[in-house]
């Protein structure tokens, strides 16, 4: 089915059979749904809809039979088919009654139809074989369910029209009103989906995932897709691992920007690992006009430190792992290529052990080099740290400066060598490739005039690297680097020495002086309470990252 979403700019979305929608809070992804079931039902051509919402709360009755009050709705496998499908485009909530009556009713049809076979067979003289009664439906749905909760057995009393729960795990029987809210939604699920008529040929289901644990969701509705092959499945989710399931032929992230909108198709030609982690993010970005990719985890301290420094909501701050995953997603390489061009990223690394000149060849647009070893450096500033204790306030000796201060210098005097040579160590590592002008290409004129030439430009790389190699140039490096970091310590340049201490395991060390157990502990602390506008180093880092996203 091809659909032209109003409610998302004219887009044109293409329905295969299994269909997953992903998309952040506020995206639409409930009102496209929507629209979607009012199309099916406004187009004979199409097929109705059947529709399980999201938000839903599951109440299961004990007793499900005819009384005085349903008689006339409920008496007749017809009427009360009938009523039932006049609800399957609205709620499950309003239906899950229905749904069990209809079966209780279909299987006393099935019944009748069997025993005027067997009459008619009889009649004819007995001629072929009996006829076989289909399995009750009901019986069908237990099994079904005893599939899922291979603890859980359910039976139906027809005297007293109760249900009841045979559970391994309980002593006595009960009934399905005291089941969990996720094995309510299974039944509610299976006892919907028991019976799906021809002219329902899609099922819209809103937060598949919803009340379920996610191996259990997968393995409930991979049921239910393998029952009905020839029924469309679309899905609107915010679990990456149920769009990722195996059955899936295409999955749209999608925002409330359409130019925004992505399709993924082939999901199983792209390592799973892979769609992981673009999908852990893509929905953020993609609701979002301006982007901060940053190294960590979304708990990490990275997550939360750059939310304080840039203190705006508009902007996104997604982290995405490491280094290299920043500049692969400000490049725009593999699956990134896909983001829009209209969303505005700006990178944001750690400068660790790079040396000022390694810094400089890797500096380009839209990737910020941090000016300090990494994030954590930023509040070890004694400023910064000093005033995050006083506001803590629970140590009993308030830490000052002069204090961070020492704790800095002595530990850049007491790293300084192991510092200087991984400093030197990035500069040391080198591609050796051989490459032959065009010009001199075209003067060759046989194979040996090739060989030489080949001879000559190896040997030229090769002294290139033994030159930048050698043990001389890297006692160059170190000697430069072990200088740059004394004239540091000589200087007292606490913001140099923060540029070349690593600022993690430094911070580790001063946060229980501030009342913190560790960094992120503190930066969580600094977030709540500390204005940003008050720090020169954090207002200039702000600038940077706002330049770069204009």
């Amino acid at each position: 089915m091809e659909y032209i979403a109003q409610s998302h700019g004219g887009y044109k979305f293409i329905f295969p059979r299994i269909t997953v929608i992903l998309g952040a809070n506020g995206c639409g992804k409930s009102t496209l749904l929507r629209d979607i079931k009012q199309h099916c039902a406004s187009n004979q051509n199409i097929g109705n809809a059947v529709y399980v919402e999201g938000g839903r709360t599951i109440k299961i009755e004990d007793t499900v039979q005819l009384n005085r009050n349903n008689f006339n709705q409920y008496q007749h496998y017809q009427t009360a088919l009938t009523s039932y499908k006049g609800k399957r485009s609205n709620n499950l909530v309003d239906r899950v009654f229905d749904a069990v009556m209809v079966l209780i009713r279909q299987e006393q049809e099935l019944k009748d139809k069997h025993s005027d076979a067997v009459n008619a067979w009889d009649i004819a003289g007995r001629k072929g074989e009996l006829p076989k009664r289909e399995q009750p439906p009901l019986d069908h749905l237990f099994e079904q369910y005893n599939e899922i909760f291979p603890s859980i057995i359910l039976s139906y009393d027809k005297t007293s029209g109760r249900l009841y729960v045979n559970n391994t795990n309980a002593e006595q029987p009960y009934g399905p009103s005291t089941l969990s809210d996720g094995e309510k939604q299974v039944f509610s699920l299976l006892a919907d989906l028991m019976q799906l008529e021809d002219e329902f040929t899609y099922v819209i289901v809103d937060e598949p995932e919803l009340n379920l644990h996610p191996e259990l969701a997968e393995r409930v509705w991979n049921l239910v897709e393998s029952e009905y092959p020839e029924k469309n499945f679309l899905y609107a989710t915010h679990s990456i691992q149920f769009a990722l399931r195996s059955s899936v032929d295409t999955l749209y992230v999608i925002s409330s920007d359409p130019s925004k909108i992505s399709r993924i198709s082939s999901l199983s030609d792209i390592p799973r690992i892979d769609l992981e982690r673009f999908l852990g993010g893509v929905p953020g970005i993609l609701n979002a006009g301006k982007v901060v990719v940053t190294e960590g985890h979304e708990k990490s301290f990275d997550s939360i430190f750059y939310r304080w420094v840039l203190n705006d909501a508009q902007i996104e701050i997604f982290p995405c792992g490491n280094c290299h995953d920043v500049k692969q997603i400000i490049r725009k390489e593999s699956l990134w290529e896909q983001i829009s061009s209209d969303i505005a990223l700006v990178g944001v690394v750690d400068s660790d052990f790079r040396s000022d000149d390694s810094l400089q060849s890797q500096s380009n647009d839209g990737l910020v080099n941090l000016v300090l070893h990494e994030a954590e450096s930023f509040i070890c500033i004694p400023e910064i740290i000093c005033a995050a204790a006083e506001s803590i306030g629970s140590q009993e000796n308030t830490l000052t400066p002069p204090q961070v201060e020492e704790e800095i210098l002595s530990s850049l005097e007491a790293q300084k060598l192991s510092i200087a040579l991984r400093r030197s160590f990035s500069d040391s590592t080198l591609t050796v490739r051989l490459s032959i002008e065009k010009s001199t290409l075209s003067t060759v004129t046989s194979k040996d005039d090739a060989m030489t030439i080949i001879r000559d430009k190896s040997s030229e790389e090769v002294n290139k690297a033994m030159k930048a190699m050698s043990e001389d140039t890297f006692e160059s490096k170190l000697d430069e680097e072990l200088g740059n970091i004394n004239t540091t310590i000589s200087n007292r340049d606490i913001i140099k020495a923060l540029h070349y201490l690593p600022g993690k395991e430094l911070l580790n060390r001063l946060a229980p002086k501030a009342g913190c157990k560790n960094g992120t502990d503190l930066v969580r602390s600094i977030k709540r309470n500390l204005d940003v506008d008050s720090y020169e180093e954090i207002i200039k880092l702000r600038e940077r990252l706002v330049e770069n996203l204009a």
